[in-house]
């Protein structure tokens, strides 16, 4: 496989982020070596991401949006409508 085989673009719209990062894991999981790369482009409905910084008390309003507890560094970011996220798939194995 070279860096110019191609990868599937899908445009998911307004997707809820929970939904989202289980259907990534399932992409994943369900993988074959003939599988194509994906990149995913969406937005998501109000939510903060709590990386292993985060702390409760760091929230001014906690209880304004859903905090999604996620395994990356870092603290609080908010995402929402209007805010595009790219997630790209890339079985680094074969590049």
């Amino acid at each position: 496989m070279s860096l110019a085989t191609p990868a599937l673009l899908r445009h998911l719209g307004c997707v809820d982020l929970g939904l989202t990062v289980a259907a990534m894991q399932d992409f994943t999981e369900a993988r074959s070596p003939d599988t194509l790369d994906e990149i995913w482009i969406c937005e998501h409905p109000p939510v903060y991401t709590a990386g292993t910084s985060a702390k409760p008390q760091d929230l001014v309003t906690p209880d304004r949006f859903p905090v999604f507890q996620t395994g990356r560094g870092g603290q609080y970011t908010y995402h929402g409508p209007g805010q595009r996220v790219a997630y790209v798939m890339l079985d680094l194995r074969k590049r």
